[in-house]
């Protein structure tokens, strides 16, 4: 198909490039009937607008830029959901990058959302980001961005994530009050806010509830299901099967699942509870209790942020937004 230009409609209607290009934009030097007549024949010949050179003269190009470290997990695709639905109504595309926890692939995928120009970013760390100066590049372009999930804190940019300590807290003290005094911990990396933060959660729920924390009983690994079959391995060599596990992630308690199947464990001998869940966790064999997150609104609140941040035309102070979750039993 041919890529119809300002010129080719100018042509069809003699009228100029310039009138023609005025008319798209609505601008009040061209009369309404024109207006009319120029987007009927735009129409009807399937033009397209050049958004980079438009970008070129405005300054902005109505797109944002996401990154994430996965699509094929029930959070991501939940938040990115949200993401989208607010985008939309306020008339901006989205470009979509995935790290697959991948620290290289993050800065690749950063790099060439940059150079898109979009007048924004959402980024959710991989698990191998321990640091944030990858993302330095953007304040120096002066392109807003906020950080959801997987977040650095205090580093300049806002940020949007769930209240992971005080989740936890609440869900392993539930455990402990239910008569589950021993209780594993699958754990994420700690240099990863949600690793840290759910880590410390478990711990201060231990010790409010007077039980000590076995170190031994502590396994940090990344947030993906072969973590969870690696480190349930580990607990295993390490001190036999535990009653009770809190996995950081609804695929590490899959994970945990996995290796129960492939060694012959009976998984209704086995607690699991998981820092999120799936639509499809009532059809395990053993469903876990999980803590529930707000993934669409997580998706939600920090694309408004960032359009917030996009559209101010003041000096923006970073804020930490968090969101409650809830825990919802699971019984087999």
């Amino acid at each position: 198909m041919k890529n119809v230009r300002l010129q080719d409609i100018a042509n069809r209607l003699n009228l100029t490039k310039v009138s023609v290009s005025k008319a798209l934009r609505d601008h009040s030097d061209i009369s309404l009937e024109t207006r009319k007549k120029v987007k009927k024949m735009a129409e009807e010949m399937g033009y397209q607008p050049n958004q980079i050179a438009r970008s070129l003269t405005s300054r902005t190009t109505k797109t944002l830029g996401v990154i994430v470290p996965k699509v094929a997990h029930f959070f991501f695709s939940h938040v990115i959901e949200g993401i989208y639905n607010v985008a939309s109504e306020k008339g901006y595309d989205v470009i979509l990058g995935v790290s697959l926890e991948d620290e290289k692939m993050e800065k690749d995928q950063l790099e060439s959302i940059l150079r898109m120009r979009v007048d924004g970013l959402l980024v959710s760390v991989s698990q191998k980001t321990d640091k944030v100066d990858a993302f330095l590049v953007a304040k120096k372009m002066e392109i807003p961005l906020v950080f959801f999930d997987r977040v650095f804190e205090e580093q300049g940019f806002s940020c949007v994530k769930v209240e992971d300590r005080r989740s936890a807290y609440k869900a392993v003290r539930e455990l402990v009050q239910e008569g589950h005094r021993t209780i594993a911990h699958l754990a994420g990396y700690d240099y990863v806010d949600i690793g840290r933060e759910r880590e410390a959660g478990y711990r201060e729920a231990l010790e409010a509830e007077g039980i000590d924390v076995d170190e031994s009983r502590i396994v940090r690994g990344g947030f993906s299901e072969s973590s969870g079959y690696e480190g349930m391995k580990a607990l295993v060599e390490n001190g036999g099967v535990p009653d009770t596990i809190f996995a950081v992630t609804y695929p590490v308690g899959l994970g945990i699942l996995d290796y129960l199947r492939d060694h012959g464990i009976d998984p209704m001998t086995v607690k699991i509870l998981s820092f999120g869940g799936s639509d499809f966790n009532q059809y395990l064999i053993n469903p876990f209790r999980c803590i529930i997150q707000p993934t669409v609104e997580l998706g939600r609140v920090a694309c408004e942020q960032l359009l917030a941040e996009i559209e101010s035309e003041r000096e923006v102070i970073p804020r930490v937004i968090k969101l409650p979750a809830a825990t919802v039993k699971a019984e087999a």
